[in-house]
């Protein structure tokens, strides 16, 4: 009856161990036991260990802690939690250089809860093992068949596991890192009254090769750059001549750049915007001159203006005459500043220009005191 208890003690043991040990990896058990093969997580978890994890089903998981997800039947995988979501969850190694790449969260099978180091754990497997399939007589001692036998094996096994835990599975490689390569937006500018565009780029472990494509977007507008070039970390965007003038006539403020750059590890596509400040001409009268300014990278069309003098009498100080001079209208380049002398005109005077904006006509009116 003893030796029949003793035989079931032995099948629920061995059965017991099948199904923690290699049944978590395919069956939705509560417990699993796993032993650690690499150093991708060290030294929080070192060769050798015996990593404990409770089913996910029973403790659920959050960002940093740590987990086990099998690929297969044969491969199961202890990492870090980095990031996880409804669909996938990335993990890490704590001692790799990067994240591993995404895998399904129904792949995620335990939490770890616990870790036993080698040296613990094997000597008290094999001392149970010894007590449960090979018990000694105290009558007959090692004189029992294959029991000395097994002893000195069991011995040998435990010492060598030990050496190469000391000594060479618990010394780590040298820890790679690799730089990750990174690429930032440092400035968006623009210089010479918009003929040039600049786009400056952060970059860490990449360098730009040249200029796949470059468009200049704004809505259903869309033209090609009619240059460009690149100068280390910068490119430099040169639009067409008249593209302003689209926008312009458009009543268009903001356009986008899409650049496709070529760097040595990769392609870069980017859409960088910009916004245009259409602004009214400036007029002024100035030491007997008409100043006008245009500060926008288009034309401006100046229809004319009109210039209203009022003579007046020295003795009673009435205006006998009013006398009208008016001119033809002409084009105001793009940052041109033009002057018209008025030091020809004797008396106090109203200067009348008018001029078209944005498709409107304005007016502008100054004095001219003589």
């Amino acid at each position: 009856m003893r030796e029949k208890a003793k035989r079931i003690f032995q099948i629920l043991f061995v059965v017991s161990m099948i199904i923690f040990g290699i049944g978590g990896r395919f069956l939705p058990t509560p417990l699993g036991f796993f032993t650690v093969s690499g150093f991708s997580m060290y030294p929080t978890l070192k060769p050798g260990d015996l990593v404990i994890g409770v089913g996910t089903y029973i403790s659920p998981y959050n960002e940093g802690d740590v987990v086990i997800y099998c690929r297969n039947v044969s491969t199961c995988i202890v990492h870090r939690l980095m990031l996880v979501n409804n669909t996938y969850a990335i993990t890490k190694g704590d001692y790799n250089p990067s994240n591993d790449p995404p895998i399904s969260v129904d792949s995620i099978r335990f939490k770890v809860v616990g870790s036993v180091p080698l040296l613990i754990w094997l000597p008290l497997a094999v001392a149970s093992l010894i007590f449960i399939f090979f018990p000694i007589n105290p009558g007959k001692g090692f004189k029992q068949p294959f029991v000395l036998e097994t002893f000195v094996y069991l011995f040998l096994l435990l010492v060598n596991l030990a050496y190469l835990t000391i000594y060479v599975l618990q010394t780590p490689p040298a820890l790679t890192r690799i730089p990750l390569p990174t690429v930032g937006l440092a400035t968006l500018a623009t210089e010479k009254g918009y003929s040039t565009i600049i786009i400056d780029y952060r970059l860490t472990g990449l360098s730009i090769r040249g200029v796949e494509e470059c468009l200049l977007i704004a809505q259903a507008l869309t033209a090609h750059c009619s240059r460009y070039s690149v100068s280390g970390n910068r490119v430099l965007v040169y639009p067409p001549a008249d593209f302003y003038k689209q926008l312009y006539d458009s009543n268009l403020l903001a356009f986008i750049v899409k650049l496709t750059l070529s760097l040595d590890q990769g392609t870069l596509v980017g859409s960088y915007p910009f916004v245009l400040e259409w602004k009214k001409p400036v007029l002024v009268i100035v030491n007997d001159k008409l100043v006008l300014s245009n500060p926008n990278p288009v034309p401006i069309e100046v229809i004319g203006y009109k210039i209203r003098s009022y003579v007046r009498n020295t003795r009673t100080l009435h205006v006998d005459e009013v006398l009208e001079y008016s001119s033809s209208g002409f084009t105001l380049q793009p940052f041109e500043t033009r002057e018209i002398d008025l030091a020809w005109i004797l008396s106090t005077s109203y200067v009348e220009v008018r001029y078209i904006f944005m498709n409107q006509t304005f007016t502008w009116v100054g004095r001219l005191d003589k």
